[in-house]
Order: structure tokens, then C-alpha cells, then sequence
């Protein structure tokens, strides 16, 4: 039980930190976390440095004394001093130990020292590195942020209906013309356009067959040579016995 309370505590803390977290204020919270990394590598490098300068003046005064308790040992051996020869020996001697120790630190100062330059400039190298590969991606990510602003502007377009409406009334209308144009072309091909012809020679046919008969009832009619003949009654009379 308490397990799965633990992971159930886990998922939570893990949600919430993803949903604050920020890739663009976490990259620059770095970046400022290698610049404060600066002054710090910078205190140590003069540390060293100093240390080096203090081994070299301990160095210098070691050779002085050494130089004078040579001499001092020289004059009691003119002097036949041997008992203060002796001890400026012993005192020379400790003073040649202190010497070379001097040397094997300074030695080691100077070896620690050039190792922490290499890795200043090793650090400065992948600093300007990582700087400029964030500040390229924070400037992706401004980019990518517009990109999508103008995406929502296009996508909000279509939502709201507006490219849909458009689309569906313009196909309406085609519809209509299309439907329209169909019923025109229909209705002209049930049409029989040689018989309404015909129809309307034969009307006008008889229309001049019952015109002639009018003329020859009323002695009018035209014989073809420019003379008027009489002909019988046949329209609307009957023969007397």
C-alpha cells in the first residue's frame, strides 16, 4: 500500500513539473548557471597563481640562505670554528631540504595550474558552444511560437465556418445551375421538334384549301390566267332539287 502511494505521490509531483516546466527559461537559467561557473574557476586560477608566486619568494629565500650559510660554514673552516661550522651545517642542510621540497611543490602548483587553464578554456570553448546552440533554439522556439499562433488564426478560420459556408453555398449554386441545365435539355429532347413542323405545314395547308373553297363559293376564285370562274357551293350550302 504504501508503495503505490509513493508512486501515486511520484506521478504527481512529475505532472506538475512537467506542466511547469519551461525549456526556454530552463535553457537560460543554465546559461546563466556556466556564466556564474566564471568568476568562480576565475578565484581559483588566482589562488593557484598565487600560491605559485609564494612557493617561488620561499624558493628565493631559501637560496639566500643557503648561499649565506655557505659562506658562514667556509669562514669557520678559515676560522677553524668547527663547532659553529657544525651547527651552520645542520642548518644548511635542513635549509637545502626545505629548498628542494620548495621546488617538488612549486613544481606541483605549476603542473595543478596549467591544468585548471586548459580546463578554463576547455569550459569557455563548450560554454560559447552551448550558448550559441540554445540561443538558436530559443530563437526556434520564438519562431515555432508565431508559427503557431498563425496556425490557431487558420484553424480558428475554418472552424468558424467561414471556408465551409463558403464552399457549400458556391456548391449549391452549382447544383442548381447543373439541375437547371438538366431540366432545359430534358425538356428539349421530349420536344418533337419534326413533327410540330409538319403540324404546323398541315395547318397551313388547310388553312389555304378552306380559303379556295370560300373564293369558288363566292365566284372568286382565280383560274390561273388571270380570269375569275364561278364554282359550285360546297361550304355551308346544299344543292336546291
Amino acid at each position: 500500500m504504501w508503495a503505490r502511494f509513493t508512486r501515486l505521490i511520484r506521478a504527481f509531483a512529475g505532472f506538475f513539473i512537467s506542466t511547469m516546466e519551461d525549456p526556454k527559461m530552463i535553457l537560460e537559467q543554465t546559461m546563466r548557471d556556466m556564466q556564474d561557473k566564471i568568476p568562480v574557476m576565475n578565484q581559483g586560477l588566482a589562488k593557484a597563481r598565487g600560491g605559485i608566486i609564494m612557493l617561488e619568494n620561499e624558493a628565493k629565500q631559501y637560496e639566500r640562505e643557503v648561499a649565506l650559510l655557505t659562506a658562514k660554514i667556509k669562514a669557520c673552516v678559515q676560522n677553524k670554528e668547527e663547532s659553529l661550522g657544525a651547527q651552520y651545517a645542520i642548518r644548511l642542510k635542513k635549509t637545502q631540504e626545505a629548498l628542494a621540497r620548495n621546488r617538488e611543490q612549486s613544481a606541483a602548483a605549476k603542473a595543478g595550474y596549467e591544468s585548471l587553464l586548459k580546463m578554463k578554456e576547455k569550459f569557455m570553448r563548450e560554454m560559447k558552444a552551448k550558448t550559441e546552440e540554445a540561443m538558436a533554439a530559443i530563437r526556434d522556439a520564438e519562431a515555432s511560437k508565431w508559427k503557431g499562433e498563425l496556425a490557431d488564426v487558420f484553424e480558428q478560420f475554418e472552424v468558424a465556418g467561414v471556408d465551409a459556408t463558403y464552399d457549400e453555398m458556391l456548391g449549391k449554386l452549382r447544383q442548381k445551375n447543373v439541375e437547371a441545365e438538366g431540366r432545359l435539355a430534358m425538356a428539349a429532347d421530349s420536344i418533337d421538334s419534326k413533327a410540330i413542323e409538319i403540324d404546323e405545314k398541315a395547318e397551313t395547308l388547310e388553312g389555304k384549301e378552306l380559303f379556295k373553297q370560300f373564293q369558288m363559293e363566292m365566284g372568286v376564285a382565280d383560274s390561273g390566267d388571270g380570269k375569275k370562274e364561278e364554282g359550285k357551293k360546297t361550304i355551308g350550302m346544299k344543292e336546291k332539287e
